[in-house]
């Protein structure tokens, strides 16, 4: 029986035609034949999830289709081309996840040799390509009716990392597929791409949800600071003051003061955060920090970065601390590893 009939039956849940091709694919003899069988389950299954059959899926997940190809793709669903259709990022080209229910991804989940975090690269509209986790992926996509709670049982899973990253061109379809002017990221110098970690593409796609999920839940284990030395803690800052100026948060009414605690409070407890923050010399990314941490304060006007301009770099550190830790943390809190004493190179010296 031909590949598209099997392809047919996974896309209509006919599972008992589903059983006996299977019967029929693994009676296959030859080297060439069973790649084939291979290679036709973890189409079929892919067939599966973007239709949303969980009975086919199962029972091809039960003999020997790929549950990596199934959540990915694979062959099936992944085009060659781009991640959009147009240049500006309005229309996004079929995907395999655009119909992942979390039905769906329950079953895929249970599997022992799922990996969650497998790559999907997709094109951009420059010639680039982007390298996505599949949360990464359908977090960018606000049409995805089950987004919020797909992504929020992704993260849970024990083999997800949240402190991923993405990187694109300024001027490409993704960057333009978001509600952000991008010309206010940070690009760390001489590198021509934007990074932005996970907990800042959540805020940049209106993912709000997710967003306090991810900051609230002590059991994902997000760290706001990484990936370090990127721009990616520059760019989170820069996307919520942003969201927070435009008013984007006015909708989630008396949710946004947990969201906000939350940020701070994760921000406060991260070395990595932290280390780049005093060691950086962009002063931007200081005077947003510190407008975080004023934005519940009695004021008759909205804080902003402006009210931090006349300080200068050590001012602001010095500031940053007394926000951070109440007042200047000791030497040892700051340099856990301190460099050797004079005197004990001295008799190390001796010694040798």
């Amino acid at each position: 029986m031909s590949n598209r009939a099997f392809l047919r039956a996974a896309a209509t849940n006919d599972v008992p035609l589903i059983r006996r091709m299977v019967r029929e694919h693994h009676s296959a003899d030859g080297g060439n034949a069973r790649y084939r069988v291979v290679h036709n389950l973890d189409e079929a299954a892919a067939r599966a999830v973007a239709n949303g059959k969980t009975e086919a899926l199962a029972i091809l997940l039960e003999n020997g289709a790929c549950p990596n190809e199934a959540l990915t793709g694979g062959n099936y669903c992944i085009p060659p081309k781009r991640l959009f259709s147009d240049q500006r990022g309005r229309r996004r080209h079929r995907h395999v996840t655009d119909k992942l229910t979390p039905e769906t991804l329950r079953i895929l989940l249970k599997n022992t040799n799922i990996c969650p975090d497998a790559t999907i690269r997709l094109g951009d509209s420059r010639g680039q390509y982007l390298d996505f986790t599949l949360k990464e992926l359908i977090n960018s996509n606000a049409g995805h009716k089950n987004r919020e709670e797909i992504c929020k049982m992704l993260v849970s899973h024990d083999h997800v990392n949240v402190n991923t990253e993405i990187s694109f061109d300024e001027t490409g379809a993704f960057a333009l597929s978001s509600k952000m002017d991008n010309r206010i990221f940070y690009r760390q110098p001489r590198n021509t791409f934007i990074h932005v970690n996970f907990i800042g593409q959540t805020l940049m796609f209106d993912n709000f949800g997710l967003t306090e999920h991810l900051l609230t839940d002590q059991a994902v284990h997000l760290d706001p600071g990484l990936p370090s030395g990127t721009g990616a803690a520059e760019n989170l800052l820069i996307i919520f003051m942003d969201k927070y100026a435009r008013g984007c948060f006015r909708k989630l009414s008396g949710r946004f003061t947990i969201l906000l605690d939350a940020l701070r409070n994760r921000i406060s407890d991260s070395v990595a955060f932290r280390d780049q923050l005093l060691a950086s010399g962009n002063e931007l990314f200081k005077q947003q920090l510190l407008t975080l941490f004023a934005i519940d304060e009695p004021s008759g006007n909205t804080p902003s970065p402006a009210d931090y301009q006349h300080l200068n770099r050590d001012q602001l550190d010095e500031k940053i601390l007394n926000v951070l830790y109440g007042s200047p943390p000791g030497y040892h809190f700051l340099y856990p590893n301190p460099p050797p004493s004079y005197d004990s190179c001295v008799q190390e010296a001796v010694r040798e």
